[in-house]
């Protein structure tokens, strides 16, 4: 692909995002919409910016599919079934801590199903973000997770699924649909 076409989708999506950061910063004398004439001229320049470095990450064929509207959609509707996961993560962690009962931490290894690094970046983060779990390590070779948990159960040693981190929707099958 063309760097000059990579650095104009790379600064277009910039732009967007800078614009959606920067909502609301009109004032009463010089407003154009919701932004103000000075933020729309800095996002310009940062988004141009922004293009020019990242155009390099663009140009990759490996992760253009990731441009579709649609899977922006789809990543964007992720955040309802990810809160949903996160709130009963809390309410366990926060029940587990009062009772202290359930509570033998270590870490285990997870063979998730991706096809690609940027899939498994997104499940490494949505582990992440949930109490009681963080990824320590990610093998980038056959793409396994090393997860520390806050209740490993019975056999700390085995190879845990993905389905068995979350409690209620298989947050991987999302991640496929967005990333693969």
């Amino acid at each position: 692909m063309n760097r000059i076409f990579s650095s104009v989708i790379a600064a277009i999506a910039a732009f967007i995002l800078y614009l959606a950061l920067s909502a609301g910063s009109a004032t009463e004398t010089d407003s154009i919409l919701i932004w103000s004439s000075p933020e729309i001229i800095l996002g310009i320049i940062l988004s141009l910016f922004t293009g020019i470095l990242c155009s390099k990450l663009w140009s990759d064929n490996k992760y253009w599919k990731m441009v579709n509207p649609f899977r922006w959609i789809l990543l964007i509707i992720y955040i309802i079934p990810f809160l949903i996961e996160l709130t009963i993560a809390n309410l366990t962690v926060a029940a587990k801590i009062i009772t202290g009962r359930g509570i033998k931490p270590g870490i285990v290894k997870l063979t998730p199903p991706m096809k690609n690094n940027f899939s498994t970046l997104i499940l490494s983060a949505s582990i992440t973000y949930q109490p009681g779990t963080a990824t320590v390590e990610a093998n980038d070779v056959n793409r396994e997770l090393y997860i520390h948990m806050l209740d490993v159960g019975k056999d700390p040693q085995k190879v845990i699924s993905p389905d068995k981190i979350f409690c209620k929707i298989n947050l991987t099958k999302w991640i496929r649909r967005i990333a693969e």
